[in-house]
């Protein structure tokens, strides 16, 4: 749980937040600036991913957590005191590279620390807390400075979690979820769903009236931390009954809808609605390749709709300050197909 707490926490405060505020203030600028240190960050993040799945052993695993997290360490340590478009650019290096292993092989490692009993429940619970944690008051509106300290507590909290993982359960059989179809399909889905929040967060961090409504205040940001906790949780819960591709599907219906009403009026509980989507995926992005015990489909996923979804997301909507209905649609449109590709290769619906 403190393990999967710590590194969603390094990579939302930090990889995708903090240290992107740190490089603005630094420098200046705006996309100019940022696209080429993103860039860096998500070769190295692919380049990470790889490497983890290639080097992936039982018996080295809390090794590769190591080595992992020393790197996502020294990448928020080493930004508190770059400067220059190279220093950060470093820094970006060791952001991916030091999160492409650690995900990775943290995936690898849970199901044969954990089982199968409570895994869904301690990935939606560490998912929940660190979502949870990255919205409390003092830590979400932090200078970036400070949100790359609360990144060095959050690496050191999970490599003591991550020194505890010792494999002591044989990995049964996943079943049809698995399967090459079945994973092109999952693949699919959930690259949509990070494409389609990555824009999102993008729109709502952009515009501020957006950004006032869903994010501003104490009393919203704890609202917003308690939900994520929450609705993780519960998401854990369902998939330990073996309800992914429900939890998966209701979070993608929820985000979707989100989505839509993000330009009206004020509508009342989309911010709840958009933190809903959020973690109910979330949960499962963590699950699905934690479960088969992969660390080759760990890194599919994670390559593919992590940081190519992402990347994907932000670059659609840079510069706009709306979602479109044809973006939102497409991006349906696609999740759907995807759980229909994925029902068919079971023999029953999505």
């Amino acid at each position: 749980m403190i393990a999967v707490a710590a590194v969603y926490v390094y990579f939302l405060l930090f990889a995708q937040f903090g240290f992107l505020k740190a490089v603005q203030a630094a420098l200046g600028g705006g996309t100019e600036v940022i696209r080429p240190i993103m860039a860096v960050m998500g070769l190295a993040g692919v380049g990470g991913s790889v490497l983890a799945a290639r080097l992936f052993a039982e018996q080295n695993g809390r090794r590769g957590l190591n080595v992992g997290f020393g790197l996502c360490a020294a990448a928020a340590a080493g930004s508190m005191g770059a400067n220059s478009l190279g220093e950060f650019s470093g820094v970006a290096f060791l952001v991916g590279l030091g999160t492409g292993l650690t995900t990775v092989t943290l995936a690898g490692m849970l199901r044969r620390a954990a089982g199968d009993m409570r895994l869904g429940l301690i990935i939606g619970t560490g998912t929940g807390l660190a979502y949870g944690i990255c919205n409390l008051p003092g830590i979400f509106d932090a200078c970036p400075e400070a949100q790359a300290q609360w990144a060095v507590v959050a690496v050191a909290a999970g490599w003591a979690g991550g020194r505890r993982l010792t494999p002591q359960f044989r990995l049964a059989q996943t079943g049809g979820e698995y399967s090459k179809p079945a994973t092109a399909a999952w693949v699919v889905v959930f690259a949509a769903l990070v494409c389609l929040d990555s824009a999102a967060f993008y729109i709502i961090q952009h515009t501020s009236a957006l950004k006032e409504r869903m994010w501003a205040g104490t009393e919203q940001l704890l609202l917003n931390a308690s939900a994520h906790l929450v609705v993780a949780v519960l998401a854990g819960w369902a998939l330990d009954r073996g309800w992914l591709g429900r939890a998966v599907g209701l979070g993608a219906a929820a985000l979707l809808l989100a989505c839509g009403l993000l330009d009206q009026p004020a509508p009342a509980g989309v911010g709840l609605l958009y933190i809903a989507g959020v973690s109910l995926y979330s949960t499962g992005l963590v699950y699905y390749p934690s479960r088969s015990g992969r660390p080759g489909l760990a890194a599919l996923v994670y390559v593919v709709a992590g940081w190519g979804g992402s990347a994907l997301g932000i670059g659609l909507v840079e510069g706009q300050q709306e979602l479109f209905p044809v973006f939102i649609g497409t991006a349906g449109t696609i999740i759907l197909v995807g759980f229909i590709l994925r029902g068919l290769d079971h023999g029953q619906k999505a």
